[in-house]
This record gives C-alpha cells, structure tokens and sequence, in this order.
C-alpha cells in the first residue's frame, strides 16, 4: 500500500461549510494545485467524495484515508479547535510532520486556511504559515461573485507552496494509517466529554 490522497481536508462539519467547500473551495484547489503538480491532485472530503462504505466503523475508517494522505489542509474556525476530530486530525499529521519543510518552500504537511476569527487561536500554533480566506467564505456566493473570484486569486496565490508541499511528503510509512485509526477510535469510545477546549500535545504515540 501508499498514499491514496494527495490531500485530505480537515473541518468543523456543518452543511453550510460543507456546500461552501463542494461548490467553491475544493473545485477551486484542485484547479490551481493541480496546474502547479502538472496534475490534478486526489483530494479527500469527507461527505463529499463518500468513499468510506456504509457499514463501517467510521471512525477507524476515517483515520485510515487520514493516514494514507499526504498533506491536510485545516479550515481553522473557533468550533474547529473545539472539536476532538478536528485536533486529532491535526495532531496525527504534525507528528509526521518534522523535518519535511523544504528549503524555499512556504508549507509543511498541515496547511492552515483560516476562514473565520484568527485572533483566538492557540499561540502554540502561531510558528505555522497561514492562508488566511476568511474574506471569501461566504456559503451563499455565486460561483460569479467578486467573493469567488478573489478566492480563486488567493488560492492561486499559495497553489505553489501546496504543491511543494505535497512533492516533499516523506517516504509511505504504511504504520502510519493503522496509528491514526487507533487514535480515532480510543478517542470515540473514551467516555471523556466530546468538546475540547485545548490542542493536544503533538507526541508521538
């Protein structure tokens, strides 16, 4: 087995997010990323490209498609730090992440785009480059409107830096998905609260 996506989008779910990322956002990154690759890149959404099959443990399900990308894009909001999926999702690929910047390259493996607040976000995470489109996330827009085109403007701005990013993956580690699924899956069934207030500690396990 390797990689079977070359990003995996992480986000608060919320059907208004989620036709915002459908109908604008995903679209729109796989246009610019895939000019700067040569190639479109394979992105998973989860609702959106539906390939976890009915019936199964969604959770563990989940980590593994997690596992087996090469890059996460976070849509930061407030809720998203509020949610244990959303830091688990992030956690597990800033693990992975140490010593894959590449020289001259803007991301690493976890590329925050933030699309609501950005003053309240935990200053832990401040080292990390940012694609602020706050300004362009509006669920209601026209793929027509000045707001979607200056997506698409910012988007193409960063599509470089994405790219890079993916190019410098490290090399498959095929314990990578299996670490993730256990992850999520002690997470599920903890009998913990399922709100949280603090980022996890990025060890490793």
């Amino acid at each position: 087995m390797a990689y079977t996506h070359d990003i995996f989008i992480s986000y608060r779910r919320h059907p208004e997010t989620l036709g915002w990322i459908k109908n604008h956002f995903l679209p729109l990154l796989e246009l610019h990323v895939g000019l700067e690759l040569g190639n479109n890149p394979k992105i998973y959404v989860n609702e959106v490209t539906h390939e976890i099959a009915a019936g199964t443990v969604w959770p563990q399900a989940l980590a593994q498609e997690l596992g087996a990308s090469k890059v996460l894009v976070a849509l930061w909001t407030k809720t998203f730090f509020n949610s244990v999926w959303c830091t688990e999702e992030m956690s597990h690929m800033l693990i992975r992440e140490d010593g894959t910047l590449a020289p001259r390259n803007k991301y690493a493996l976890v590329i925050p785009a933030i699309i609501h607040d950005g003053d309240d976000f935990p200053k832990t995470l401040d080292v990390i480059q940012k694609l602020d489109i706050k300004a362009c996330f509006n669920p209601r827009m026209r793929k027509d409107s000045a707001l979607a085109e200056e997506l698409s403007d910012r988007l193409a701005a960063n599509a470089a830096g994405v790219a890079g990013a993916i190019l410098n993956a490290p090399p498959w580690n095929a314990a990578w998905p299996q670490q993730a699924a256990k992850k999520f899956f002690d997470a599920f069934y903890a009998a913990a609260a399922p709100e949280q207030t603090d980022v996890p500690k990025f060890q490793p396990t």
